[in-house]
């Protein structure tokens, strides 16, 4: 299996300086030969004094924030360009365990599928009140818009054959280009399947706003009814 030509990790990082060094280490321990690209999407914090300490990690820089979508979107520009065929993702807030990137590897070379979706378990002893609604409700309406059952649709750490993903064709450049993927890729009949993953929350700062994400996700749905 020939992981260093055909996989990378890509992680969307913005103001994450607090986290992300360990987030690396943590990577490299367990998959030291895979490709690592971090896309900083306009960062003013620390991060400039991580990337100091790191090597052997590509690094894109937008030079003002641009939202996740746009990061994610030049993590995949910059994989394609280092002919990498498959994308593992995972967000640098230390909200998902990189120990579980061999197990994405594991299922997709294993089963003839071409997305590998994590998931987490929703209960209110483990998620705050808020983010349990949230991923609850928004995994329901996508399961019900693609007809395809998607029990975490929110979450950040996915494995994606990066020839599924046309960048061009999803217009949002924020929080909600996951969804908006996610919705073209499975009402596309993208074959996926679903892995457990622990459930974190460690009180990092979450950059989503709820009313004005809530009404981008309504809006991203509607508007999914005349894509062609």
């Amino acid at each position: 299996m020939d992981l260093v030509n055909k996989y990378c990790i890509i992680v969307p990082t913005y103001q994450s300086s607090e986290t992300l060094l360990p987030l690396i280490y943590r990577i490299r321990n367990v998959t030291p030969e895979i490709p690592l690209i971090i896309v900083d999407d306009g960062s003013t914090d620390d991060s400039e004094k991580v990337f100091n300490q790191i090597n052997d990690v590509t690094i894109v820089r937008h030079p003002v924030n641009r939202g996740k979508g746009a990061a994610i979107k030049s993590g995949i520009n910059k994989a394609k360009q280092m002919k990498c065929t498959c994308g593992i993702f995972i967000d640098s807030d230390l909200q998902h365990a990189p120990e579980k990137i061999p197990e994405f590897i594991a299922s997709k070379e294993y089963q003839n599928v071409r997305m590998i979706l994590g998931r987490r378990s929703f209960t209110l002893w483990n998620m705050p009140f808020h983010r349990f609604l949230s991923n609850t409700v928004t995994s329901f309406i996508i399961s019900f818009r693609t007809m395809r059952r998607v029990h975490d649709s929110q979450c950040g750490f996915r494995l994606i054959d990066l020839d599924s993903i046309q960048t061009y064709l999803c217009a949002d450049d924020g929080f909600q280009f996951e969804s908006e993927f996610l919705i073209r890729a499975l009402t596309s009949g993208v074959s996926f399947v679903e892995i457990e993953i622990p459930t974190i929350y460690n009180n990092s700062h979450s950059s989503i706003r709820n009313i004005r994400d809530t009404g981008r996700f309504i809006l991203l749905i509607l508007k999914s009814y005349i894509w062609t």
